[in-house]
């Protein structure tokens, strides 16, 4: 049922010469990469630290689990089983659940939340960018309907548990310190796991391997540094460097302006490099922890001291 959904949405393509193609792409890119975190960033550096904390930490938590589904049930793309699907464009990896379909959640469920009571324009907004993203990448013939259902299913529910938990540590500021505790113990487990488990080898035949466990190892590892960055940097922040949003826009523009420009820096020149000069397994780790903790801890610090000192001058 699910492989002859995508082979109807194939006919239509075909039937269509692809008119819809880039824009379901161009849709579906907003969920991936460097554009998952803009929102986070904005919102947190300039316009609702909350909302932002909250945000970071959604996005992390989704993506941790979601490696961790991706990597215990190692579920093959849809052109692998059944090789009359041709998809608009390849996706390497594993296909369950929808990494783009729970990040596409984590970011406009948490929106759809934190604002979309008494917004209903908005609200409806989210709610159809989701939609629309999930579909996407049926569309395009790089997941099944399963994939993106329980894609989404995992966004949402960590954006509603993780507001219970949110509300949980409020209560008492001092019960802080278990969201880096966790972090770091969860990490530890998570690699241990995925670094001593076993993965189905199957092979192409031209003998290829359909899907190389050792880089989906390396995407796991990444998205575990992104998550213990973002639990210990929200901790950072929240206890020592405390930056104020009480500034004027113009500052507000600046600090968007600069920290975007950083980010984009350290993911197409630093990464980049890095990676090309160092092939050891766990630098992906190395970089994403850091690349968080840029964002949610080291960069507002900087930015926090120079306004201070600004200031003052």
């Amino acid at each position: 049922m699910d492989l002859s959904y995508l082979l109807l949405l194939q006919r239509f393509r075909e039937a269509t010469g692809g008119v819809l193609d880039q824009f379901f792409l161009q849709l579906s890119d907003l969920s991936y990469g460097i554009f998952i975190w803009l929102l986070a960033c904005v919102l947190f550096w300039a316009v609702d630290k909350k909302s932002g904390a909250f945000l970071f930490l959604n996005l992390a938590v989704s993506r941790f689990v979601m490696q961790f589904l991706k990597l215990t049930f190692c579920v093959y793309r849809p052109w692998i089983r059944a090789p009359e699907i041709v998809p608009v464009e390849t996706a390497s990896g594993y296909s369950f659940p929808s990494g783009h379909s729970v990040t596409a959640a984590a970011n406009y469920g948490t929106v759809l939340t934190r604002y979309g009571k008494g917004h209903k324009p908005l609200a409806a907004l989210m709610a159809a960018l989701l939609v629309l993203t999930m579909f996407s990448r049926n569309y395009i013939g790089v997941h099944t309907p399963q994939d993106v259902v329980v894609g989404a299913a995992l966004g949402l529910s960590v954006v509603l548990l993780g507001a219970r938990a949110w509300a949980w540590v409020e209560e008492k500021p001092g019960r802080d310190w278990i969201i880096p505790c966790a972090g770091a113990v969860l990490t530890a487990l998570f690699l241990l796991y995925i670094s001593l488990k076993s993965y189905p080898l199957d092979y192409a035949g031209d003998g290829a391997l359909l899907v190389d466990p050792a880089k989906m190892v390396k995407d796991g590892y990444k998205d575990a540094g992104r998550f213990l960055g973002v639990t210990l940097g929200w901790f950072l922040e929240r206890r020592f460097v405390r930056f104020s949003l009480d500034v004027p826009a113009l500052t507000k523009v600046t600090r968007c302006g600069v920290g975007v420009l950083l980010l984009v820096l350290y993911e197409m020149v630093v990464t980049p490099a890095v990676t090309g000069a160092v092939s050891l397994s766990w630098i992906g780790f190395v970089l994403t922890f850091v690349e968080l903790l840029l964002l949610t801890t080291l960069y507002p610090l900087c930015f926090s001291r120079l306004e201070r000192r600004a200031q003052a001058a």
